[in-house]
């Protein structure tokens, strides 16, 4: 008498792990994509921490400051 032909549990139950935890990585990068990886460079960072020290500039964005009037 085998349990394995009784029982066959083993085999999907692996599977089904396997893909829940397949899907988990997929869902972890695509959070890490939607909101971590497109930071500002460093240099924009600075020059707006800087402008918010010294009350240079009330634009408190993030982003480059191009001239979008062209």
């Amino acid at each position: 008498m085998q349990i394995t032909k009784r029982f066959p549990i083993k085999r999907t139950l692996g599977w089904e792990i396997f893909i829940a935890l397949l899907l988990k990585v997929a869902l972890l990068y695509l959070l890490w994509w939607a909101f971590f990886s497109h930071a500002p460079d460093k240099k924009t960072v600075a020059a707006t921490v800087a402008e918010r020290l010294t009350g240079g500039s009330q634009d408190f964005s993030l982003t480059s400051r191009r001239n979008n009037h062209d």
